[in-house]
């Protein structure tokens, strides 16, 4: 009897280990899955970096929006007030502030970083990463109704001070986002 219960404690050991092991190739397949424009989803540490920053971005442009104020998120982020260009959608805050209070009083905001996807991220290197994001904003208005929708958005981000800044926004216009979509669902 002593002889087989050694052994077969031994090989339920070791295989109680191997089952607790990671599976090393669903990391590996996570890691390369990359779409068409080269994003992918970020490690979970990197994730916490990017979302805060993406998050601080998003408040300041609401209140922004909300206040009528365009220097609420200039003042955080001084790039965006620079190259603007509607036509690409790049840094087009300004229009989201002045076409939201044209006709109506906003009094609230909503954001939602990740309401259609995960947020993907580029590397460009060490200190520079494109963040894609594609969520959705909502305004409350004055009547209670509300305005806004669906958001896909390149935001780009420098290391500065050892903190992730927006540098430059990149909004898809109607024409990028039906051409995102047909790749999206090759």
């Amino acid at each position: 009897m002593k002889n087989y219960l050694f052994p077969s404690l031994l090989v339920v050991l070791i295989l109680s280990l191997l089952g607790c092991q990671q599976n090393a190739t669903k990391t590996e397949n996570e890691k390369t899955t990359e779409d068409a424009a080269g994003f992918i989803e970020p490690e979970s540490s990197d994730w916490v970096k990017y979302n805060k920053a993406v998050t601080k971005y998003m408040y300041y442009r609401t209140q922004a929006v909300v206040n009528n104020d365009i220097h609420l998120l200039w003042s955080h982020y001084p790039d965006l007030e620079n190259n603007y260009d509607f036509k690409k959608g790049i840094n087009v805050e300004k229009d989201e502030v002045e076409s939201l209070n044209e006709n109506f009083q906003l009094i609230d905001a909503n954001y939602s970083i990740e309401s259609h996807e995960r947020m993907k991220v580029k590397t460009i290197n060490d200190d520079e990463v494109i963040v894609l994001v594609h969520g959705g904003i909502g305004y409350l208005r004055d009547d209670f109704e509300e305005s806004g929708g669906e958001l896909l958005i390149e935001i780009i981000l420098k290391r500065k001070n050892n903190e992730w800044i927006v540098v430059k926004t990149d909004e898809y216009t109607q024409p990028e986002y039906k051409e995102w979509l047909k790749k999206k669902n090759r």
